[in-house]
């Protein structure tokens, strides 16, 4: 195993209970039928393996969700369920590069340890939490995650929520599209119709449970933040929750005409176009020998052959026709702003249309977002054979040496400080502006990792994407947590930073504001305001702590303080600004760059700077997809 792929192993340590035993007083009464949990984690009750919709296979792929069909005995509900289908990984095993299922449209529940008469008797009902896993929409599971201490320490209630991923979730062809199919089925986003799915069931059932289906936050990172920002530009979720946390999401929609489109000859394209899946697919059955003759033969059939075949094919073909179909710059996969389950404005209009209605929201993204994403890039960082304890341990490879560490400083700044402007500043700003007040953002600064063979995780990866999820949850006692997470000393002021942020989020679940926290007793945390102080900042006493800050991350500052680094010379300048900005949805817009430093960067030459991009995207997708090596 890379020790690059390890680092990613730890923030998802405190995965994955055993089987359990069911507990009679877990009795619960849904609309389905009777369903039986077990004892958890943190003297918690949890209910595993909930089936919240039908199983989305046969006639009902590319389908909205249907109800789940009731039972009649007693569903007990003590194992999780197969993940949504996706490569094999460290969290999803399976045969081959395959795991999962696609019949995966699965809940699980967490409760304080109460029984029905207290749930009968009691006048209030519990704020319940919706998670919504990440992994940029192609993997991820959510079993790698246990909320039993969030759960028991601030008495909520937590859902975790499979959804179907890849090109079964968010997915268009015209030949789909077929006359009487609903709007829903129409829209290609299935992954999000799953999730309002999820919501429906929370507001038919969640009082079983001593929870209140009016009081219902929506929760996730990364992917699972971007599909929280669609849930909150959703005209169809409106009124089945209350509030939303977008943690490191991404706010930028899919195209519809790059999907229902051929992938142009550059393979510059934002979306992957279903037309081309289609193509691979046909020369994968020996229906046409290369994608010319499958591109005229896929234009000759007509709409019910093209769904024939479709439906036709195993998972696995569909997910490797459409790894083949991705194109340059394309970015996660992500909701279509369809008309109908969301705004034709996309998710943008949620922040700027002050008719719609709009619920209390969180959104933040890591101080390091970029850094574990560079640290796996050879351009960067130079890595080499593991030595000593570390080779025993069956570690091949660990990185040695930061190459230019005033570079990749910058480089991780701007390219974090950018996904904060597009995905916490600037919507933020649009947000209020619109008159929403109940707008709150953060970000997170926690960088006290460990130093492993004379390097230093802070300066590696830092605050790093998805750092931030085990201070939500809390659970910091794994041995490889504490010892090899933490560097010396860090481990008593982590976990007091996490039980504060435990604390916001779950004020912010009671009242719609984070405030001072559950007990009164933390810094404010305010809402955003256009004159006054923007964000908190969540970092440990060790270093800042906890404060609010004015410096609002805007294009033109950031624009500022690249032009005027010092770290970096012009010709620097304009490669990471170009970088920063090939990506769909990221950095600026051309004409931007084109007026970057006087224009100075537009007739350079980027052709070096394209093949290392892409290269390194290659190197990082192959290391990613061997997690499980």
């Amino acid at each position: 195993m890379k020790l690059r792929l390890y680092l990613l192993l730890i923030l998802v340590i405190w995965i994955v209970s055993c089987s359990q035993t069911s507990e009679q007083n877990s009795l619960r009464e849904i609309s389905e039928g009777s369903v039986i949990g077990a004892q958890g984690e943190n003297d918690t009750y949890v209910w595993k393996g909930i089936p919240f919709a039908e199983p989305p296979i046969s006639d009902l792929r590319w389908k909205a969700p249907k109800d789940p069909a009731p039972w009649s005995d007693v569903l007990q509900a003590l194992e999780f369920k197969p993940a949504c289908f996706q490569r094999s990984s460290w969290g999803v095993e399976g045969d081959g590069d395959w795991g999962g299922s696609e019949d995966c449209l699965y809940l699980n529940v967490w409760t304080p340890e109460l029984t029905p008469e207290e749930i009968k008797d009691s006048k209030t009902q519990l704020p319940v939490m919706m998670w919504i896993h990440g992994g940029a929409n192609v993997v991820g599971s959510a079993h790698v995650y246990d909320p039993s201490l969030l759960v028991a320490k601030h008495k909520v209630v937590v859902v975790t929520i499979q959804y179907r991923m890849g090109p079964l979730g968010w997915f268009r062809h015209p030949a789909l599209s077929q006359d009487g199919a609903s709007e829903k089925d129409k829209s290609g986003n299935y992954g999000t119709l799953d999730t309002i799915k999820a919501l429906e069931w929370i507001n038919k059932n969640i009082g079983n449970f001593g929870g209140d289906p009016n009081n219902v936050t929506v929760f996730g990172e990364s992917a699972g933040g971007h599909n929280t920002a669609a849930i909150f530009a959703s005209p169809l979720a409106e009124g089945l929750y209350h509030k939303a946390i977008v943690q490191s999401g991404i706010m930028s929609t899919g195209s519809i005409d790059a999907a229902e489109s051929f992938t142009p000859e550059d393979r510059i394209a934002p979306t992957t176009s279903g037309l081309e899946v289609f193509s691979r697919i046909l020369i994968a059955n020996d229906m046409a020998s290369d994608m010319e003759e499958a591109n005229v033969l896929q234009s000759e059939m007509t709409d019910e052959e093209i769904r024939r075949v479709f439906y036709s094919q195993e998972p696995s073909d569909l997910f490797g026709a459409a790894s083949d179909s991705s194109p340059k710059r394309n970015g996660m996969t992500r909701v279509f702003p369809d008309g109908h389950v969301i705004h034709k404005g996309g998710i943008q209009e949620s922040f700027t249309n002050s008719n719609l209605s709009r619920v209390p929201i969180i959104t933040g993204t890591n101080k390091d977002e970029n850094k574990f994403f560079n640290s796996l890039n050879r351009n960067f960082v130079e890595w080499g054979p593991a030595t000593g304890l570390y080779k025993t341990a069956g570690i091949d490879e660990m990185p040695l040496e930061i190459i230019d560490p005033d570079y990749y400083e910058a480089l991780n700044f701007y390219g974090s400080s950018f996904w904060k402007q597009r995905a916490v500043d600037t919507p933020s700003k649009q947000l209020i502006d619109s008159g929403h007040q109940n707008t709150y953002a953060y970000r997170f600064d926690w960088d006290e990792l460990s130093t492993i063979n004379g390097m230093d995780l802070s300066q590696l990866i830092g605050a790093a994407h998805a750092m931030e999820i085990l201070f939500v949850f809390g659970s910091f006692d794994s041995y490889i947590i504490k010892n090899f997470l933490f560097g010396e000393g860090a481990y008593p002021a982590g976990k007091k930073l996490s039980d504060q942020i435990q604390s916001y989020w779950a004020e912010f679940a009671y009242s719609g504001s984070p405030g001072k926290g559950r007990n009164n007793d933390l810094p404010e945390w305010r809402a955003w305001s256009s004159d006054r102080e923007k964000y908190i900042v969540l970092d440990s006493e060790n270093d800042q702590g906890v404060y609010m800050s004015s410096v609002e991350y805007t294009q033109e500052y950031l624009l500022d303080r690249m032009s005027e680094d010092s770290r970096l010379s012009d010709q620097e300048k304009c490669e990471m600004l170009f970088g920063l900005s090939y990506g769909d949805g990221n950095g600026v817009s051309k004409e931007v760059f084109n007026s970057f430093m006087g224009g100075s960067c537009q007739d350079r030459d980027y052709s070096i700077i394209l093949d290392m991009i892409e290269s390194s995207e290659e190197e990082i997708l192959e290391d990613l997809d061997n997690l499980d090596e």
